[in-house]
């Protein structure tokens, strides 16, 4: 059997070992601690400035690349968006909002054999009347100071007609539809920033 001075001997050693063994483990945690911390406060700290070392300033020097690019072609698809609008204007057909002067409007005046060769006037069938207009202009206001040179030349019936898709509407009616229009490529725009 033991004595009484071999066993307090093994348990001041066990205690000892026990106790070095907490002191390592509080370290250890104290170290991890304040290594987590640091990590903390360098993510926010890059968050708000310009980060000291890594691959940061090629990254922000690459996103400054990727949005002059983003601005370049939002500038090129907004020209495109205008050429078409003026290829549009320019095109035989109807596709979209236009405003039209109405010169006249007549049962037996019937100029269809010179069509052709008037580029820029149309002319409309409707019932009785064949109607007569000059323009195809994108928006309202440039329709109108046209209809105003127009009266001014001495033709005081002249006005305004809107369509919409070659379809004859009411101004207001072709105004919403140019509102609409302009919404859902806004939203086009928006969910396409390309």
């Amino acid at each position: 059997m033991e004595t009484l001075a071999e066993q307090f001997q093994q348990v001041s050693k066990q205690k000892s070992r026990v106790q070095q063994h907490n002191r390592l483990l509080k370290q250890g945690l104290i170290f991890s601690g304040g290594l987590i911390l640091l990590l903390i406060g360098y993510l926010i700290f890059i968050e708000f400035f310009t980060p000291l070392f890594g691959r940061w300033p090629q990254v922000q020097k690459s996103l400054q690349r990727a949005e002059a690019q983003n601005y370049y072609l939002k500038e090129q698809i907004d020209s495109l968006y205008r050429v078409n609008d003026l290829l549009l204007e320019l095109s035989p057909y109807y596709t979209g909002v236009f405003y039209e002067v109405q010169i006249g409007a007549f049962e037996h005046f019937d100029l269809a054999d010179y069509q052709e060769d008037l580029v820029k006037m149309n002319i409309d069938y409707n019932g009785p009347l064949d109607q007569y207009t000059l323009g195809k202009f994108r928006d309202l206001p440039k329709a109108l100071a046209f209809q105003k040179d127009i009266q001014q030349m001495g033709i005081q019936d002249a006005f305004v007609v809107a369509k919409v898709d070659g379809e004859r509407v009411s101004v207001k009616e072709a105004l919403q539809e140019t509102k609409r229009l302009q919404e859902s490529r806004k939203e086009s725009l928006e969910k396409n920033p390309t």
